[in-house]
């Protein structure tokens, strides 16, 4: 058998060297510009709101996770088992514009949760969703937590998501005495981190008569954590810190997108026609016990998205709700059925009134 050529060894080496220092040289670029919030971060506070009047006892909440307006009910997901990325343009705007009429008629509720909002992806064609959903809201006030800033996902290689600045935001009628973004704790290793969402959950505060604090907490827990890892942590993150908080006296709403079924939660009772599942590890009964978990249980929530919506056959649950602490009484709860058309989620109403 004959020697290959030197020419070809040369030109092979060449050329894996040059991989080498291209994939080498990318992974440094995104170390370099790699997103590292702090544990706690006073965020700043857009618009100015009203001031809560002392004799406030009833209040009304809206949570939505929009999806990034990129995943309606003619989506699959390929980080799902779908093939695709992200919507055509007609599409993404047919969603976006869906979002913005289905926000707009609540417009005088007194906090929104939005969660999974792009201020600058390539997955959105670069739209600020923020500017566009805040300005619904002209005369209330908001934060914005940034939970993924990555200057590149390269996945998947055939179609990159590419740039993606998300995260979620809180919009309230009245004026905070203050707005934080709190870091979940993340175990990525490098550098799979660099990829990832950095989670947070948003708190906001209100001053109430004696001293007291309305606080109210917009959180997204963690996605694609088939073991549960991820998610248990967080929740004893979420435990501690609510837990003081409630040892203060304050009364404390906590909702979102929790990427797990709440407790009571009964797939028997959907009656929409969906097929629906449940999402293991369910939630541990030392989590917050004697609290109420508030959720409509006749309609689902979210949707799986490894095949566009078709009701009869794409499975679903129950992720978005409400937990409130035993100082607080529910008088409604309500999931916007949207047939899953603008986003994977539905929007949730709730109203409440303290003790």
């Amino acid at each position: 058998m004959s020697k290959p050529p030197i020419l070809l060894i040369k030109t092979v080496s060449v050329i894996l060297f040059l991989i080498i220092l291209t994939v080498s040289g990318f992974l440094l670029f995104l170390t370099i510009t790699e997103y590292h919030p702090d544990p706690t971060e006073r965020l700043s506070i857009n618009g100015t709101g009203i001031k809560l009047p002392k004799e406030q006892k009833k209040f009304t909440l809206f949570t939505w996770n929009i999806g990034y307006s990129g995943l309606g009910k003619e989506m699959d997901f390929f980080y799902e088992g779908g093939k695709k990325v992200r919507p055509d343009k007609k599409e993404f705007f047919d969603y976006l514009q869906g979002i913005e009429r289905t926000i707009h008629p609540y417009d005088t509720i007194d906090f929104v949760f939005i969660q999974e909002m792009d201020s600058r992806a390539k997955r959105s064609y670069f739209i600020d969703e923020k500017s566009t959903i805040l300005s619904l809201f002209p005369a209330y006030c908001s934060a914005y937590a940034i939970n993924y800033d990555c200057r590149f996902v390269p996945f998947p290689v055939t179609n990159p998501m590419g740039k993606i600045i998300a995260g979620l935001a809180t919009i309230s009628k009245f004026s905070p005495v203050s707005m934080d973004r709190i870091s979940f704790p993340t175990d990525f290793p490098w550098p799979k981190r660099l990829f990832f969402l950095k989670r947070c959950f948003l708190v906001t505060r209100f001053p109430l008569t004696g001293g007291k604090q309305l606080v109210i907490i917009n959180t997204h827990n963690s996605a694609y954590d088939e073991e549960g890892i991820l998610r248990k942590t967080e929740f004893a993150t979420l435990h501690k810190f609510i837990i003081k908080e409630f040892l203060k006296g304050n009364y404390i709403i906590a909702g979102g997108d929790w990427n797990n079924n709440p407790k009571g939660f009964n797939p028997e009772n959907i009656k929409t026609g969906d097929v629906v599942k449940y999402i293991k590890p369910l939630v541990a009964a030392t989590f917050l016990p004697g609290w109420k978990f508030v959720f409509d249980s006749l309609s689902p929530t979210n949707r799986d998205v490894d095949i566009p919506y078709e009701r009869g056959k794409t499975k679903t649950t129950i992720i978005d709700f409400f937990v409130i602490s035993p100082n607080i009484e529910v008088k409604f709860v309500k999931t916007l059925v949207t047939k899953f058309e603008y986003s994977d989620h539905n929007p949730v109403i709730m109203k409440v009134v303290l003790k």
